[in-house]
């Protein structure tokens, strides 16, 4: 990432009616969407009592990310992922960062020649199956859903082929690399920091790809947290982002 400072960023999700800072719950709340009117399961509350369903929640922070997608040209899925972070819609902690991490990555596939893609078709794919899921995994499961969004993203890159069960099997694969790269004693920091999952994750599915499509995902060769500052979960000199560290080593 690069040294530049941003300077105002949400840190947590905003209703997307009023603004207000959404309030984290962990009892699931059986209610109606304010906007398509549809039963929705709210994790997430309103302190003024605005409900918005996933779906649509999903739906009014996509467009400008998948425009960052389709307008660059970059082969580097951290330059990617940290235009998308950036942008006013995307907080810095939630289950958004599933969906920024996985689009990042299928974008640099194709910008290094992935074959049998269709960035659009592939984009709208994963943002439909993330929006689907990832909410009630990241609150509810126990555990970071960007692994999983990320077998999504090699779904979408293997749309091509018919071998369903070795697709299947694949996207776990990369999903349980991620997974065991988010617990390695070597990439300390806090676990529930969103930014640091992101990074370790994003590497990590870039170098699986890397690997089992014979591409060359560009990598930054060294890697520094712009937003430790804004972030009230960083671990501070805990965190291998914190003052640096080489990408080799993640």
């Amino acid at each position: 990432m690069s040294n530049s400072k941003i300077i105002m960023k949400s840190i947590f999700a905003k209703c997307p009616i009023c603004g207000t800072e959404m309030i984290q719950g962990f009892i699931p709340l059986d209610t109606k969407c304010d906007l398509c009117g549809n039963p929705t399961i709210a994790n997430y509350y309103c302190p003024n009592g605005h409900h918005v369903c996933n779906n649509c929640g999903y739906n009014m922070m996509y467009e400008p990310l998948r425009n960052i997608c389709l307008n660059t040209k970059s082969r580097n899925p951290m330059e990617i992922l940290e235009k998308m972070i950036d942008d006013e819609n995307i907080p810095l902690m939630g289950c958004k960062q599933n969906l920024v991490c996985a689009l990042a990555v299928y974008t640099a596939y194709k910008n290094n020649g992935g074959k049998g893609v269709e960035l659009s078709k592939g984009l709208d794919m994963i943002k439909d199956r993330i929006a689907r899921v990832q909410v009630s995994m990241c609150m509810l499961g126990g555990f970071c859903g960007i692994p999983v969004a990320m077998g999504v993203a090699y779904q979408a890159v293997s749309t091509h082929s018919d071998k369903i069960d070795e697709i299947t099997a694949t996207a776990n694969l990369m999903s349980g690399h991620c997974m065991t790269k988010l617990m390695n004693p070597n990439n300390e920091g806090s676990k529930n920091c969103c930014i640091r999952n992101s990074i370790i994750c994003t590497i990590e599915s870039a170098r699986f790809l890397n690997n089992n499509f014979w591409i060359d995902m560009e990598l930054p060769q060294f890697i520094k947290c712009k937003y430790s500052d804004m972030n009230p979960r960083c671990n501070k000199e805990k965190c291998p982002f914190f003052n640096g560290k080489r990408t080799e080593k993640i």
